[in-house]
């Protein structure tokens, strides 16, 4: 119970792709496998579209009735009554192809927002989640860059005035938004949109990956020496994203940072040659249960650390890890980066972190860091400076009874740096740990 009492003070997005049900093992994830403490939003990956443009539909056969995938995300909460669960729509796999009936005339934009309005209600939703990757591209004609901008001035005036009509808080409106000037360019109005979002969720991540001939990382907080100094390649990080999106006018108290609990990894072309940059001859091998080239998740990453050899490099340049084993290299987030990322969120001013996604983290525990290891550590840092630290320092210890050494609690003690009797607390039990 003592998790309950940190209280995160920045805004936690979290998003839960429902597509993991269908994983084995364990990998296999369900909506009562979400800590609700751990996220102030939970977002419920994906609603599809109907082929008219006109209507939402369930992706899952069994998201809808009162044992359905939507029912058993919204009881989560029961355990936090302040959590918001939004409904996305969109994301990478499905593209532009069901956006563009929708988007192409005034008139199916108005029924299909009208209709979005009252699909949220009817299942009980706090708010909606526009993930289209992207608009203008991937089959969507170049005016549908001018459209996507009616289209969210559309959804941010209903669910106003929709709130006026009816007395209900108001629906939250978010956008899933590029990072680089690749897709920025050619998808957005950016200091148009930015007016029509109550929160803008920036994906500060797939900056690389197994598209690419080299290896690079991901999620990179700052740019690597040998990057680019110009063009779209010298972009490819997380501050130059921030940076960009406000210098475009997105207001600091908007503007939500994404962090991954996946890796992308690459197939080296020669195992002996695998720092930054070295060269791939495509995507690594598909996780044991992820499933998916060029892919792991945060779970299967540690389990390869730590069971099949794999060796954990630090890129001193971007802040963040890359591990190898043999021909197989995966840039990744641990608890040291998600630290400085986090950190540098909260010293920036921002709203928050979102993460992509929940059941990509090591929400079991596996590795012996405890549960959630990734996410805690990001509500850890976006909590109120003045709550106690103690319950958690206790509750990391008592994870660590199952694992040496305790990187986590020790982690905890150096980066977090609770203060005076905890810091003292902390640092006892890690040396009771090892004695």
């Amino acid at each position: 119970m003592c998790l309950y009492h940190v209280i995160p003070t920045g805004k936690i997005f979290c998003y839960y792709s429902s597509f993991a049900q269908t994983r084995h093992g364990i990998g296999n994830f369900l909506p009562e496998d979400i800590d609700p403490s751990l996220c102030t939003h939970v977002i419920y990956a994906f609603v599809d579209i109907t082929p008219d443009g006109r209507h939402l539909i369930p992706f899952n056969r069994n998201d809808l009735g009162p044992r359905g995938l939507y029912a058993r995300t919204l009881a989560l909460k029961d355990k936090n009554p302040s959590l918001k669960v939004l409904l996305a729509v969109g994301g990478w796999q499905i593209g532009s192809k069901p956006f563009i009936p929708m988007i192409k005339n005034e008139e199916n934009r108005r029924v299909w927002i009208k209709n979005v309005v009252q699909y949220l209600r009817k299942h009980g939703f706090d708010g909606f989640d526009v993930d289209w990757e992207f608009p203008a591209t991937r089959g969507s004609p170049p005016e549908d860059k001018y459209r996507f901008t009616q289209l969210m001035k559309g959804l941010f005036e209903a669910f106003a005035q929709e709130a006026a009509d009816t007395g209900r808080e108001k629906l939250l409106l978010t956008l899933a938004t590029a990072s680089g000037t690749y897709y920025i360019a050619q998808s957005y109005e950016p200091k148009q949109i930015i007016k029509y979002v109550d929160f803008m969720l920036l994906m500060t991540y797939n900056y690389h990956g197994q598209w690419e001939k080299i290896t690079g990382h991901h999620s990179g907080l700052y740019r690597h020496r040998d990057d680019p100094k110009t063009g779209e390649k010298a972009q490819l990080y997380q501050e130059w994203s921030i940076d960009y999106w406000l210098d475009v006018g997105i207001p600091r108290e908007k503007l939500i940072v994404g962090i991954p609990t996946y890796g992308m990894s690459f197939t080296l072309a020669n195992p002996s040659n695998s720092e930054v940059h070295a060269p791939a001859v495509g995507g690594g091998r598909m996780g044991d249960y992820t499933r998916e080239t060029g892919i792991l998740a945060y779970y299967e990453i540690c389990m390869n650390l730590r069971d099949k050899g794999w060796n954990s490099v630090w890129i001193e340049d971007q802040a963040a890890p890359y591990a190898v084993g043999g021909d197989q290299w995966v840039g990744y987030e641990d608890q040291k980066s998600i630290i400085l990322k986090a950190n540098n969120i909260k010293s920036r001013g921002l709203a928050g972190a979102f993460v992509w996604s929940v059941e990509m983290d090591d929400f079991r525990g596996t590795c012996g860091q405890g549960y959630y290891p990734l996410l805690t550590t990001i509500r850890d840092i976006l909590s109120e400076p003045h709550v106690s630290h103690t319950c958690h320092i206790l509750y990391l210890y008592y994870q660590c009874l199952n694992s040496v050494p305790c990187w986590s609690l020790v982690l905890f003690c150096v980066y977090i740096k609770p203060v005076h009797f905890e810091l003292y607390f902390c640092w006892s039990l890690v040396l009771l740990h090892i004695i």
